[in-house]
């Protein structure tokens, strides 16, 4: 098989690709601190799921408002995208890693 050696693709790959791969991998890799963090100190149990009270403080500095459904369905987005790369002996996530050149850093 011959080498791709065209400069438009050798540098989209180097800096597109990669770099997304290594985005996705930390993706994942902080789904999993998140929700093993969510699970270890039973945060369902505070951040009930409910839209009745705002949880944080952005009244007082401009972002969004979230609730506790809010908090919630994140945790749940976080699982499901976990689930999706362990899927089939985690055939994505591997995909992932073997493009991704450091999948634990933040390029």
């Amino acid at each position: 098989m011959a080498d791709i050696t065209n400069t438009e693709a050798v540098k989209f790959c180097n800096e597109k690709i990669r770099v997304a791969a290594n985005k996705l991998a930390q993706a994942y890799y902080f789904a999993n601190q998140v929700a093993d963090e969510w699970t270890a100190n039973n945060m369902a149990s505070v951040l009930p799921n409910q839209a009745d009270d705002v949880i944080d403080g952005s009244a007082t500095d401009g972002r969004h408002p979230i609730t506790g459904i809010d908090a919630n369905n994140i945790i749940n987005r976080l699982n499901e995208l976990i689930a999706d790369y362990d899927a089939d002996s985690s055939a994505k996530l591997n995909t992932i890693l073997g493009v991704a050149p450091q999948p634990g850093s933040s390029s």
